[in-house]
């Protein structure tokens, strides 16, 4: 949360280090050195196979798509599976954290220290957020020399800003303000402390307020449906919600081909709060429309990065898209056969906490369903957006490793009956 956003260190022939592939090495290196005596959970076979399908991926979007792709009067960069690989290499740090999640967060104290993790994080980086609200955006190009993405603009909102501090965009710290709101809420249905002296109503109240100063209509959605939901419901009700979420999403492609999402109530509920989200709700969708049936022209391994799935003008070869879900990147850029892998992941985490997952309202069973919902926010939130991905992997690693803990554990101890008739504890 503190390194700089967009800046990588890229070598020739190994992965970018970035913020991302940084904190995920030292922190798996601070786990290796720490140790552990939480017990190893069962290997998940399907886990493992998505995660080596999400890997090669790359790779094997690079052999169909290793030639020069002319638009216009530009010619795009072919990509050749050396890149694949490289880009293999990005993902292989990325899934670290599914790793950290599934060894080193796999007990229902370690999740409830990362439920806390989130509020906690928020409140001491809502300080320098307060401050950009007042003075506008202006952290990352004071430290690192630079604004992320040349998008300032974006970050105006009415007369006042939304502050972005160290992350890539403003909307993308509005979400995960949003998630600490819906954390929060969790603790304090499970009755536990996020700060001492504090009671969790007010770190609720408190993130809230600073999610409302972050000027973003989805985040607040968000922790406007699911914060309730996670104070009125049961926790097996919340693992549900995210099993049918990884599921539309998993099939999203297919049903805007088919013309079965729902954008048309999405398009009159946004023309209701605000012409211009109206305006910029079609726009997105005549996008996703163009990318979606280029993307469709290769539906199995995609057209590779270098921006080879976007769509360009045919006379001048201009890049004129505009990406903004995560779903459409994906799968223009690899094709079902990565968008599945990576999803698929999420899904079959959602739905091995299902299967382990009891009708009781007891606190395991609170702590495990709000870890699903959080990861259930950002599944949603791929469709609009692209995903926070180090903590999408974080939560789904935590989240698969509940059912296979339970099967672990140890069976009850049954009398036996010994040869003379009398009772005797089996093993």
């Amino acid at each position: 949360m503190l390194l700089p956003s967009e800046m990588n260190v890229d070598w020739p022939l190994l992965p970018p280090l970035d913020k991302v592939s940084i904190t995920a090495l030292a922190t798996l290196l601070c786990c290796w050195m720490k140790g552990t005596q939480i017990q190893r959970p069962p290997r998940s076979v399907l886990i493992y196979l998505l995660a080596f399908g999400l890997i090669i991926a790359p790779i094997l979007s690079s052999f169909d798509n290793s030639y020069e792709l002319q638009e216009g009067a530009a010619s795009i960069h072919g990509f050749y599976p050396l890149d694949g690989l490289k880009i293999a290499g990005r993902y292989v740090m990325l899934l670290i954290p599914l790793h950290i999640g599934r060894r080193f967060l796999s007990t229902d104290r370690a999740r409830e220290l990362l439920l806390k993790a989130v509020p906690t994080a928020t409140l001491i980086y809502s300080l320098p957020m307060l401050f950009e609200v007042r003075m506008s955006p202006q952290l990352h190009q004071w430290v690192y020399g630079y604004f992320p993405g040349n998008n300032f603009v974006q970050q105006i909102r009415g007369n006042g800003f939304r502050p972005v501090v160290f992350f890539p965009h403003g909307l993308t710290l509005a979400t995960f303000v949003a998630v600490a709101v819906i954390a929060a809420a969790v603790m304090m249905r499970a009755k536990g402390r996020i700060v001492k002296l504090v009671p969790n109503s007010a770190v609720v109240a408190y993130l809230s307020g600073l999610l409302v100063l972050c000027k973003s209509l989805g985040p607040g959605v968000y922790a406007a449906v699911f914060g309730p939901i996670a104070l009125v419901t049961r926790p097996r009700f919340w693992v549900k919600i995210g099993c049918v979420a990884s599921l539309v999403v998993c099939a999203y492609p297919m049903l805007r081909h088919n013309d079965l999402a729902p954008t048309e109530i999405i398009s009159n509920v946004t023309s209701k709060i605000s012409p211009d989200r109206e305006v910029s709700y079609q726009v997105r969708l005549l996008n996703e429309g163009q990318l979606l049936a280029k993307a469709e022209q290769k539906p199995l391994f995609g057209w590779g990065a270098w921006g080879r799935n976007r769509i360009h003008d045919k006379w001048t070869g201009q890049d004129i898209s505009v990406t903004d879900g995560g779903w459409i990147i994906y799968f223009g850029v690899y094709g079902w056969f990565g968008y599945l892998c990576f999803f698929g992941l999420l899904a079959v985490s959602l739905f091995q906490a299902h299967a382990a997952m009891g009708k009781e309202v007891t606190r395991e069973n609170i702590i495990r369903g709000g870890v699903a919902l959080l990861l259930t926010v950002y599944v949603v939130d791929s469709i609009p957006n692209s995903p926070q991905e180090w903590l999408v992997f974080l939560l789904a690693g935590s989240l698969a490793s509940v059912s296979a803990v339970r099967k672990r554990a140890p069976k009850r101890l049954i009398p036996a009956q010994t040869a003379h008739g009398e009772p005797a504890l089996a093993k």
